[in-house]
């Protein structure tokens, strides 16, 4: 049952089924013959992995449950004797039950603890607990525990050994274990950051290269217009000599409306030469190109030259791309539909505000940050939920919204 609340895709009508006989087999043979019942339990319980892909995850789930059972069994003795002995309640017939009650409590309640750490650390460190190099490493470690705790326990099943000997001897292999797991935790944990850092430098290389590619598009298509104007001139000169008056009157059409787009340029705002951090000047540049295109009035507001922001700047790149698409998507269609980014430094702080018009006031602000709450349809709604996931574990920055006349989110970066 626990592999089930660990394994989500064990939650199914034929794995329930063979757990019922599974239970029933091992309740049996522990009746009967119980000097190696803990290590055909965990035979038997591989026998769920023909109902499972990830093999190598499963058999951490198995190994580290069946370590816990029998750790936690061995000490829940102690445990339930120390409780008899506070409320001075003797072992006898009629408190047998009850100390055993008492120890199956305990024993449950530390294995259903190691269930919830387990699927905590699953779900904070997924792509660890993904990564078959780091599976093996934590398959090969607790291999190498199990074989120590089943040797220890069928030695004293086997051989008459003392309680008090075998309490030394598993308090010598819980201290030895701890020091592995710490062990393994730091190089977890090196592993992790090292992984981490290869990643965000990568991020930044590639949005590097992005950034280059964006502004050298814009300085071509400026090129491209400047050239273009003086085709559309030199041609002019030729139509006008010519006595072709349909001719001319056509080419007067094309030039007033290449006359209309081209005097826009999409890709120049008041103020964006103040923004000096590259990631932010592209993402702000590519976004209110789009919102032009779309119809909308777009304003930036920065006095002074803002740089050197510490934040990373992937990080800064993909929060102001999410908010700023999600300011075009809701401005879009409005009749003086309007977005706008506000930068202010002050001597220790920037404070970036990102604003869009709303068609109508939002009343629960606390929901637009819960990942799929959104009233675009499935698939929406993660917007908003990804960028607290990416400001929230940064220590000098925090964030605040409002949505009365218009939808506002203001992030203040403090300096490092």
């Amino acid at each position: 049952m626990l592999q089930i609340l660990i394994n989500r895709e064990l939650r199914q009508r034929k794995v329930y089924v063979t757990v019922v006989l599974m239970a029933i087999f091992l309740t049996a043979l522990y009746m009967l013959y119980d000097d190696y019942s803990d290590i055909v339990t965990f035979l038997v319980n591989l026998g769920l992995l023909a109902f499972v892909r990830r093999k190598r995850y499963f058999i951490v789930t198995s190994l580290t449950a069946t370590l816990a059972y029998i750790l936690f069994s061995f000490f829940g003795n102690y445990a339930t004797e120390s409780i008899f002995h506070l409320f001075n309640l003797g072992i006898d017939q009629w408190s047998g039950w009850l100390f055993e009650v008492v120890g199956e409590i305990i024993v449950t309640a530390c294995m259903l603890a190691v269930t919830i750490s387990f699927r905590l650390l699953q779900k904070r460190y997924t792509r660890q607990f993904s990564d078959d190099l780091m599976l093996n490493v934590i398959v090969s470690a607790l291999v190498v525990v199990a074989i120590a705790f089943f040797a220890i326990t069928t030695a004293a099943d086997n051989y008459n050994i003392g309680s008090g000997f075998l309490g030394i001897l598993m308090i010598i292999l819980v201290a030895i274990l701890l020091i592995n797991a710490g062990t393994f935790i730091y190089l977890f944990y090196s592993y992790t950051m090292r992984v981490q850092a290869h990643r965000q430098a990568l991020e930044r290389h590639q949005y590097d290269i992005y950034v280059d590619n964006l502004e050298s598009s814009y300085q071509n298509l400026r090129k491209f217009r400047h050239d273009y104007q003086n085709i559309l001139l030199s041609l002019g000169e030729y139509i006008d000599t010519a006595n072709d008056a349909e001719l001319k009157r056509y080419f007067d059409s094309v030039v007033d409306r290449s006359q209309q787009s081209l005097t826009r340029d999409f890709g120049h705002f008041d103020n964006l030469e103040q923004i000096k951090d590259k990631a932010l000047k592209a993402i702000i540049q590519n976004k209110f190109s789009e919102a032009r295109q779309a119809g909308l009035q777009v304003r930036l507001e920065a006095d002074t030259p803002v740089e050197n922001l510490a934040i990373d700047p992937v990080t800064l790149a993909r929060v102001s791309g999410i908010l700023l698409d999600n300011a075009i998507e809701a401005a879009t269609g409005q009749p003086d539909g309007q977005i706008a980014v506000a930068v202010v430094t002050y001597p220790k702080m920037v404070e970036l505000m990102f604003t869009n018009t709303l068609r109508q006031p939002i009343q629960r602000l606390d929901q637009l940050l819960v990942a799929g709450n959104t009233s675009k349809g499935s698939g929406h709604g993660q917007g908003l939920a990804t960028v607290r996931e990416l400001l929230d574990p940064l220590d000098n920055v925090t964030y605040e919204i409002g949505a009365q006349q218009r939808f506002e989110f203001i992030i203040s970066i403090e300096s490092e």
